[in-house]
């Protein structure tokens, strides 16, 4: 059953692409939403969620400063797990104060990104999903079932289109594309290694300049379908042609 993931650059029209594609085949979006929704009843606190999304220049020390305000006790995969099952957790007496031993951020952020990548991981098992962002198409890379696409386009072309949907100015929309594109960098680049543009990552890239929206949609419809159909052999290719 279809599980395809979307990464997209901000401003190349990749929501409108996702909307199309999951009408088209029947797929359930799930986005940053719907995975933060399912990471909080997991215990993931909402700070993290807030910093995965960030998309401007916050200072390392400020983001400390904050989290060290209003973070809870980190859970534990193991007590993540146990949440998931259902299995009563023993009481965790509240945090009060700050201490020495409390995690920098940069510790507490990466089991954050885990207990995502987790629960990213069971809404795929669900089957007939659109998954966009949050690194889908890292964390199902090995999943056969899966087929990975990005949407880009050219600067010039996303802050036209951003000034256009938002009412902003050539300034304000360069601002927000430059650093949501920083997000995304350095989000593939920290917690997973890679350049979040490689098109070694995707089986499918389209470029919205030189592809409509409509067409797109048709693009990754085809190739969804296409991936269910089994091939056929030179022999039952040559037939067809023949006849």
């Amino acid at each position: 059953m279809p599980i395809i993931t979307f990464s997209r650059q901000l401003g190349a029209g990749g929501s409108e692409i996702a909307a199309g594609v999951a009408k088209a085949l029947g797929l359930r979006i799930i986005d940053r939403e719907a995975i933060d929704q399912a990471a909080k009843e997991c215990g993931v606190p909402e700070f993290a969620l807030d910093e995965l999304s960030y998309e401007g220049g916050r200072g390392l020390i400020q983001q400390i400063l904050d989290a060290l305000k209003t973070s809870p006790a980190i859970p534990s995969l193991t007590e993540m797990e146990r949440r998931e099952s259902g299995i009563p957790l023993s009481p965790t007496p509240p945090r009060v104060g700050f201490t020495p031993a409390l995690p920098l951020l940069s510790t507490a952020m990466d089991d954050y990104v885990r207990m995502v990548g987790m629960v990213i991981h069971n809404m795929a098992r669900e089957n007939n999903v659109l998954i966009n962002g949050r690194a889908g198409q890292m964390l199902l890379r090995d999943n056969p079932e899966a087929l990975h696409l990005q949407i880009v386009a050219p600067l010039p072309r996303r802050v036209q289109k951003l000034m256009t949907l938002g009412s902003c100015t050539q300034r304000e929309a360069t601002q927000r594309i430059l650093a949501s594109d920083e997000a995304r960098r350095d989000y593939l680049r920290r917690y997973y290694g890679v350049n979040w543009l490689d098109p070694q990552l995707y089986d499918l890239v389209i470029n919205t300049w030189r592809v409509s929206i409509p067409t797109a949609i048709q693009l990754v419809v085809m190739t969804q379908v296409q991936r269910l159909v089994p091939e056929s052999s030179p022999a039952e290719r040559r037939s067809d042609f023949g006849s």
